[in-house]
């Protein structure tokens, strides 16, 4: 199997000039840059997917996302992590950025988007080993089935931590 290639960060996001391996240990204070996507209906319905068995945190629910491959920007990859893990086509204009969250323990840097959909004009195409189901939660709804067991524990944390931004950014569409 080829090995996923990142490009290697600082803390600030810039660019050191070397890759790293998913999978080989990552020096402090060197990172990645991993997308979350939420993807909204009109209706404020919450896309979530279901993970594979075969997958850390299997069978838990989560949002869209990833690590960007070496060369892509952050926009890039949430473009093809989206459309990789749901068949969602989307150009950089339909992102909005919400926010960027630092993680030391994983050497992990995220940056989340919003995108909005037609939900009836959307087609959902699950990849092969990473998504098994897919359900469309009211937003309300899916703020208290994040909470539960059911999701996976680390995007629920980073929400919590941004949740009025979503609040926000989601009653003013």
């Amino acid at each position: 199997m080829k090995k996923e290639i990142w490009d290697a960060y600082d803390k600030n996001g810039n660019k050191l000039g070397f890759d790293l391996i998913r999978g080989e240990p990552i020096q402090k204070g060197i990172f990645h840059i991993v997308v979350e996507i939420y993807t909204i209906t009109e209706n404020n319905e919450v896309l979530i997917t279901q993970r594979h068995p075969s997958k850390p945190w299997p069978l838990k629910w989560e949002i869209t996302g990833g690590s960007i491959l070496k060369g892509e920007t952050s926009k890039q990859g949430a473009i093809r992590e989206l459309k990789e893990e749901t068949g969602i086509e989307v150009e950089e204009l339909d992102l909005h950025f919400i926010y960027s969250y630092i993680s030391e323990d994983v050497s992990s840097i995220y940056h989340c988007y919003i995108v909005f959909i037609n939900k009836k004009e959307t087609k959902i195409q699950l990849q092969d080993n990473e998504t098994i189901a897919y359900r469309y939660l009211p937003y309300k709804e899916f703020k208290q089935f994040i909470q539960t067991e059911d999701y996976v524990d680390r995007i629920k944390e980073r929400f919590f931590k941004c949740e009025e931004l979503f609040d926000v950014f989601i009653h003013q569409r």
